[in-house]
């Protein structure tokens, strides 16, 4: 699929701070993790922070966050969004060399960071860096979206492929890293207006984003959240 993540991610940071704002309007997918997760006095990793979006929610909610991003720029973000919090420590690194000591962490945190659908050397090395700076009852948590609803229309699944299917790769894939499905969430995007909604998804999606909304003729768009979670492994 042509989408601009990368473009998105480590040039355009205003358009993923929107796009990530608008995302999950509602915060569902975090209610249904607390649902999940005791944060009270744990401390917390979270990897591929972005411009802050869960970071203040985290560290009102634990004892202490280590909050990283390879991102020197969405590091600079999320600290102003986080300003007058004294628990939160910013790393700028990959998500595989936190830096952090031996089983320091007691939940390692991510939203829309991965692990991608590919065999890329650095998604083992991530998930053994989890492992090591997890405590020895530590867990993994990830927010990433299921591919079912709106969204996944939007970005139109590759010919021949079958939301069944793709689902059933999805956490065929995960199972892969120790991955179990803890929940699905359904939630939705939420644009000011139609404009904004083809200006943001446009910039990621391109002329699909654009037509999906045209013909839709609402800023609102539904979506499903899957939350995956892992134990310490070892």
């Amino acid at each position: 699929m042509d989408e601009k993540w990368y473009e998105t991610y480590n040039q355009a940071w205003e358009i993923y701070d929107k796009f990530s704002e608008y995302e999950d309007f509602e915060d569902k997918a975090f209610a249904a993790l607390l649902g999940h997760v005791d944060f009270t006095g744990k401390t917390v990793y979270e990897y591929g922070c972005g411009t802050g979006k869960y970071t203040r929610k985290l560290a009102e909610a634990c004892l202490h966050l280590y909050a990283n991003d390879i991102s020197p720029l969405m590091v600079e973000v999320a600290k102003e969004r986080c300003a007058g919090l004294q628990n939160v420590t910013f790393i700028t690194a990959s998500a595989e060399n936190s830096g952090l000591p031996d089983q320091s962490v007691d939940i390692v945190f991510g939203a829309w960071a991965g692990p991608p659908f590919d065999e890329h050397p650095t998604i083992e090395m991530m998930e053994g860096e989890f492992d090591r700076i997890l405590t020895s009852e530590g867990s993994v948590w990830i927010f990433t979206n299921y591919f079912l609803g709106e969204f996944t229309r939007m970005r139109e699944i590759p010919e021949g492929d079958t939301p069944e299917e793709a689902v059933a790769f999805f956490t065929d894939y995960m199972g892969r890293y120790n991955y179990e499905l803890a929940e699905v969430v359904s939630a939705y995007w939420q644009f000011p207006d139609l404009d904004e909604a083809k200006r943001i998804s446009g910039f990621i999606f391109g002329e699909k984003a654009i037509d999906f909304f045209n013909k839709k003729g609402s800023p609102i768009m539904e979506d499903n959240i899957a939350i995956f979670r892992r134990s310490r492994r070892g």
